[in-house]
């Protein structure tokens, strides 16, 4: 009896310690499922800042949430767009896709119009269109007067 309780003891500290040495499912190099690099993120919002940027006139509009997985050996990237203003906002976005040496993976996309009516929101997603790239940049651009 004292034998059987000695070795489930041991097999609850070995399970308590791995679970709390490895921090949730993440990969190494990771954040959110979205390849982020050297780079430190410890939230949604440092995900956010290193992955979108706006060009051309500033907007309402931003990024509140960033998933990311893979489909087969191709990544898939989702966006949050969040209208915040009570207008209705025009945007557009385009993906840039990086290989692993950090150079672009594909031709530059085209620009790609999004319509949100005011306090709304829209998931915007892609696929990288080749294997070779292995992370992403979201460019977000206002077009309203």
């Amino acid at each position: 009896m004292r034998w059987s309780t000695m070795v489930v003891a041991c097999a609850v500290s070995l399970a308590v310690l791995g679970c709390g040495t490895k921090k949730g499912f993440e990969k190494e190099g990771f954040a959110y499922g979205c390849p982020i690099g050297p780079s430190k993120v410890g939230s949604m919002e440092d995900l956010i800042k290193s992955k979108v940027s706006q060009e051309g006139k500033r907007t309402t509009v931003g990024v509140t949430e960033l998933r990311c997985t893979t489909t087969g050996d191709l990544l898939k990237i989702e966006a949050n767009l969040n209208n915040d203003a009570s207008r209705v906002q025009r945007v557009a976005y385009k993906f840039r896709w990086i290989d692993r040496e950090g150079m672009r993976a594909a031709e530059e996309e085209s620009w790609k119009p999004v319509l949100l009516y005011e306090r709304s929101s829209s998931v915007i997603s892609a696929v990288a269109p080749s294997n070779k790239a292995s992370d992403f940049h979201l460019i977000v651009m206002g077009q309203d007067q």
